[in-house]
């Protein structure tokens, strides 16, 4: 599933998620801020941003896209009542993988401090379970990231 196709979809489902999520097609593009490369970001309001929220969006998330389908989601806390794909997001992210469509499995790294706490879940049950702690920063800072033209 392409990009574009995966935001409508997850839009669907945030509307009707126990925690409600924001997205549209044009966040399928990655900014300051915002996990690297991810697919599509995914906005969560200030008020129901928790652990255990984010496990239970990543759980809506998996279970609306399936265990067959690759992806990768950026989730970041929305900081203001407008959103824009050109402005960073909250310090506060959260990335949900799942990148060999052939492996039940789903990683989700929310970050904390140096580095991001990782949590694993298994189709069908999508029980995320502690999995340690991962030191490769899933975001980075503005200027961190240059087009190939630049010095």
């Amino acid at each position: 599933m392409d990009a574009y196709d995966m935001s409508h979809k997850l839009a669907f489902a945030g509307r009707f998620s126990p925690v409600p999520f924001f997205t549209g097609p044009e966040f399928t593009n990655s900014v300051p801020g915002v996990p690297v490369l991810s697919m599509v970001r995914v906005f969560i309001r200030p008020q129901d941003w928790s652990l255990e929220n984010v496990l239970t969006i990543a759980r809506e998330i998996s279970q609306a896209l399936g265990p067959t389908e690759q992806f990768d989601v950026g989730m970041t806390l929305a900081a203001k009542p407008v959103y824009a794909p050109d402005l960073p997001a909250a310090s506060t992210t959260a990335r949900l993988t799942k990148l060999d469509p052939s492996d039940r499995r789903v990683f989700l790294r929310v970050s904390e401090g140096d580095g991001d706490k990782v949590f694993v879940a298994s189709f069908p049950r999508l029980n995320f379970e502690p999995s340690g702690e991962d030191f490769w920063r899933s975001i980075y800072a503005p200027g961190a990231v240059k087009y190939s033209g630049q010095q």
